[in-house]
C-alpha cells in the first residue's frame, strides 16, 4: 500500500471534538486540533441522492497516515480537514503488516462542507 514514505503528499490536520460545559452547564463542542500530519488521500466512487431539498453527494475518501500514538476515535465528532474541506472518520485500522502505517477511513459530504 505505501511503499516508501514519499507518498505521503498531503498536508492534512486532525480534529477531535469532545463536549466541554459551558459557564451554564451546557455541553457544547469543543474542538481540538492534535496536529498536522502527512497523508496519502485515496478517493472512491461516490453516491449522489436528495436528501430533503437538496441535492448532495457522498463518497468515501480513505487516508493513509504513518502509526502515531495519539489515539484517533472513529465517531461522529472527529474529522479530517484537508483543503478546507471536512472528512469525518468512519474507521481506523493498520495499513500494512508492520504497523506503521494507519488506512483512516472517512465519508465526505458535499452538503456537510458547503456551507463552511
Amino acid at each position: 500500500m505505501i511503499k516508501h514514505a514519499g507518498e505521503l503528499d498531503r498536508r492534512v490536520t486532525i480534529v477531535i471534538e469532545s463536549l466541554a460545559e459551558d459557564d451554564f452547564g451546557q455541553l457544547t463542542p469543543a474542538s481540538t486540533t492534535t496536529r498536522d500530519v502527512w497523508a496519502k488521500k485515496v478517493e472512491h466512487i461516490g453516491n449522489e441522492g436528495d436528501n430533503g431539498d437538496e441535492v448532495s453527494s457522498t463518497k468515501r475518501v480513505d487516508f493513509i497516515l504513518r502509526y502515531d500514538a495519539v489515539t484517533l476515535q472513529p465517531n461522529e465528532r472527529n474529522y479530517i480537514l484537508q483543503d478546507n474541506e471536512t472528512y469525518f472518520i468512519k474507521s481506523i485500522q493498520f495499513a500494512d503488516e508492520r504497523k506503521s502505517f494507519q488506512l483512516v477511513r472517512c465519508e465526505y459530504n458535499d452538503a456537510v462542507n458547503k456551507y463552511q
